[in-house]
């Protein structure tokens, strides 16, 4: 049985879906995982492959949903998006890395989204 917080983090999920399908862009997957790590979404932006982290939150009290998405989860992110582009064949494709945070400062969830949130390569040795 799923925690509050995972609850939280699914329904966070959904509202991020919903939101980059209303901007036109498209689902190619959820919750992809592999042994280099996961990301939440993965969509096209026209041409682009968009790696995208969803963080949900209640309140401030542990910082933004942005403020989370640190160094070490940046580069899970991109060894798992150069999984992804690898075992696809999709290496030459252009990518990039989203942010979307969603808190509830009341009874609405509040969406921001960053574009281009981190570079492919930074922090990866």
């Amino acid at each position: 049985m799923a925690n509050t917080k995972q609850l939280l983090g699914r329904e966070g999920e959904k509202i991020a879906e919903r939101y980059l399908k209303k901007k036109g862009y498209k689902l190619v997957e959820r919750n992809y995982r592999c042994l280099s790590g996961e990301v939440d979404l993965i969509v096209l932006d026209r041409r682009v492959i968009v790696f995208v982290e969803v963080k949900t939150r209640s309140d401030d009290r542990f910082g933004t949903p942005f403020e989370a998405v640190e160094a070490r989860k940046q580069q899970k992110m991109i060894r798992a998006a150069q999984f992804f582009l690898h075992a696809k064949g999709l290496q030459q494709r252009e990518a990039r890395f989203d942010v979307v945070g969603i808190s509830w400062p009341g009874r609405q969830p509040v969406v921001e989204h960053i574009e281009n949130a981190f570079e492919l390569f930074q922090g990866v040795d």
